[in-house]
């Protein structure tokens, strides 16, 4: 009976306490749906639907000069991208995953990658093709447990970096 009590424990205790990178991988997988959903966002509908099952609804977030902004005002910015043409790819990865009380903390590199025919010949002759990879670093707050995990808020760590012809600093 002891050993079973001491089983039993056992598993009480690691399910106590979450596995960092399980947590991770999860949150990785958030990410990786957010990316997508956007790359395919056609209506307001699609926008809202998707707010409301990844965001908390007290959602903000912080951009490079220091300006909060809320999901309303964000949400317009989301509305008016409906227009534009989409973006080729759009990856986040997480560069550092903290566990907090709560939730998590997490660092993350959005980049989004878009082929483009330069006209105006900013980027060299003009007409020539190119792939351009806008990254920007966040830091966002997640809040959960289990596998219900939503974005809290994000703030913008810096300007975004431009690059031409290649989508990494490598």
């Amino acid at each position: 009976m002891t050993a079973l009590f001491a089983l039993m424990l056992t598993g009480f205790l690691q399910s106590a306490s979450p596995d960092p990178f399980l947590l991770q991988a999860q949150v990785q997988g958030l990410y990786d749906e957010m990316s997508q959903a956007a790359l395919q966002f056609g209506t307001e509908s699609d926008i809202d639907d998707f707010y409301g099952a990844l965001y908390t609804s007290d959602w903000s977030m912080t951009d490079a000069k220091g300006q909060q902004h809320t999901w309303p005002e964000v949400r317009q910015q989301e509305v008016a991208a409906l227009s534009q043409p989409k973006s080729d790819a759009l990856r986040q990865a997480i560069q550092k995953f903290s566990l907090v009380p709560g939730g998590a903390s997490v660092i993350v590199l959005r980049t989004d990658v878009r082929n483009i025919v330069d006209n105006e010949g900013k980027y060299g002759p003009v007409g020539k093709a190119h792939v351009i990879a806008e990254q920007t670093l966040f830091h966002d707050e997640w809040v959960g447990e289990g596998e219900h995990w939503k974005l809290k808020s994000r703030q913008q760590e810096g300007p975004t970096k431009i690059l031409v012809d290649k989508t990494d600093e490598g």
